[in-house]
This record gives C-alpha cells, structure tokens and sequence, in this order.
C-alpha cells in the first residue's frame, strides 16, 4: 500500500450517469470509488458538482480547480478530478493554468465514455488507472494531465475528436505522454509542466469563427467590449481579406487579437500577423486559446506583457513528442 492519500474530485458527467431501466440517476464519487476494487492507495472523495459537462462555465471550472487546489492544501499525494467528456479538456486546461506552475503534485482529469451502466463500462479502469497515475512518484512535476483508455496526455495537448467511442481523444500531432504498462504509468515523453504564472481570468474575451463570405461587421459586432478576441482562421492562421481591416482596428483600438486554427499550426508571429495587429495561438486549440487569452489579460497589466505571457504557452513539435 502506497502511504499517503489522493482525492478524488467528482464532478458528474457520463461516468457517473446510470440508468437502473427505469429512471437516470446520478451516482456520486464515493459510489463510483467504492464499488472498485482494493485500490493502491488510500483515497478521499468529494463531490462538487453534477451534471453535464457541456453546462460548466469558466467559473464553475474555476470552482472545480479550487477544489483541486484545496485537497493539494490538505496534503494530498496527488488528485483525481472526474468529469464529463464533452469539456474535460477545458478544465484541465483551466486547471494547468492556474495549478501547473505552482504545484509539483500530480493532477488528473479523467472520465467515461460510456455510462456507469453500460455493460463494458470504461470508467471503473479509467479511475484505477487515474488513481494509480495521482499516486505514482514518476507523476510530479509534470503539469496537469488527462487518462483515459490507458493513455496519458498532457492537458495542454489533448482534445476530444470522437464522440462515440472510447478512444475518443487525441494529442497529435504530438504523442501521448505515456500509457499503462502491466497497471503502471509508463511516460515516454518529457515534462510539460506549464511555466507561467496565472493570477486569474479576464472574462472579457470572445471566441469567434471566421467562415467563407463572413461580414466584417460581425466581427466588428463581437469584439464590441472585449478586451481580448480570438478568431478561429484557416490553415496556417490564413485570414478572409474582408477580415483584415476590422481586425487593424481592432487591434489598434487596444484589443488583443489572437488568430487560432482547427488543424495543427505552431504560428506565433510574421510579418501578415503584425500588420493586422494580431497574434497567432502557437498551437492551442481555438477554446483553449481562449481560455489562454483570458489568464494572459487577467495576469497582465498591459497588451505587450499579456502578448509575452502568451508567448510561454507556445508548443513546437520535435522528434522526442511527435
């Protein structure tokens, strides 16, 4: 038996949702703990909140990081936060913001794809597994991480691409940072720790979609009171050239403007970024550039040391983590 204790966060979603064939009903994370077997270690559960995951704002995953933070305070070896799928990834991104360069203690998010009464559940082994991975030495200093289906991924990394299997997510184009070998964490890739210090979230950022034919003034019409505004593009950060202008002024009136993409680009800054004004995400996702966006303005006090804050969170590809 490992000494000390990890805490399990439960914050419902669909490994805690069950169906008995009449009604859904929602078991908490003492129900899900407790029906597992003997575990390795010794662990406390709390329950925070219920529910989809798709109904969390940014301060109820600020809540649920609290949480964390707390059982960190309490002395946990590590923590285990279960969430639903749908927005997993943004809290454990939330939560490597605000933890991952002031804890060493290892922090995992994991979840189900399944329902707690489906008859080949994913969930009971997604939390031995996450329990086992909180607990494991190897596991410090290595920022907030995700497991699931026996894969370890960094939360900075990872994102949902399926929402119908239980191999349902992804880091590419980098590699997992690890996976389970004989029931132990096994890591093949370095430290992702975060480095920047996040003192809280400005909520006054906006996230928007550019799309073929867009009108300008619809962009013009979102970034109406924002402090910051990040513009999912196309490709390698290309922008519509009716976007072009709106985005100059937008950037000129003060505006932090970030351009993100669907597909992979590690874009930070060129010559077409600087003359509109704007920054590109430097690999985040655009609903993780967002949330990037919101720590960068609320820890800043100004536009160019929110612009370097961001520069921190930037994420090239090398040969050991693709």
């Amino acid at each position: 038996m490992i000494e000390g204790t990890v805490h399990v966060v439960a914050t419902g979603g669909t490994i805690s949702s069950h169906f008995d064939g009449t009604e859904w009903t929602g078991l908490t994370g003492a129900e899900l703990v407790g029906e597992l077997a003997e575990l390795p270690v010794a662990v406390r559960v709390t329950d925070v909140a219920s529910g989809p995951s798709s109904n969390l704002s940014v301060d109820d995953m600020v809540m649920i990081v609290a949480q964390v933070q707390a059982a960190i305070d309490q002395g946990a070896l590590g923590v285990v936060v279960l969430h639903g799928t749908d927005t997993l990834e943004l809290t454990a991104f939330v939560a490597d913001l605000l933890l991952g360069s002031r804890t060493s203690v290892p922090v995992v998010f994991t979840g189900s794809m399944r329902v707690h009464s489906h008859n080949e559940p994913d969930g009971p082994l997604n939390i031995v597994q996450s329990v086992a991975l909180a607990a494991s030495p190897d596991a410090r200093d290595r920022g907030v991480m995700v497991c699931l289906n026996g894969e370890i991924h960094s939360a900075r990394r990872i994102t949902k691409i399926d929402a119908t299997t239980v191999n349902a997510f992804t880091s590419a184009p980098f590699s997992s940072v690890g996976s389970f070998v004989k029931e132990l964490p096994r890591f093949i890739s370095p430290s992702q720790r975060s480095t920047v210090h996040t003192a809280a979230l400005e909520p006054a950022v906006v996230l928007l979609t550019a799309y073929p034919g867009m009108a300008p003034e619809l962009f013009d019409l979102a970034v109406a009171g924002a402090r910051g505004i990040v513009l999912e593009v196309f490709g390698d950060l290309n922008v519509p050239v009716a976007l072009w202008d709106p985005i100059h002024r937008a950037s000129q009136a003060g505006v932090l403007v970030v351009l993100a993409s669907r597909p992979y680009t590690a874009t930070f800054d060129d010559d077409g970024l600087a003359l509109m004004g704007a920054i590109g995400a430097g690999g985040l996702s655009p609903q993780k550039a967002r949330l990037a966006t919101m720590a960068a303005l609320g820890s800043t006090s100004d536009r160019e040391s929110a612009i370097s804050f961001l520069q921190l969170l930037r994420d090239h590809p090398t040969s050991e983590n693709r």
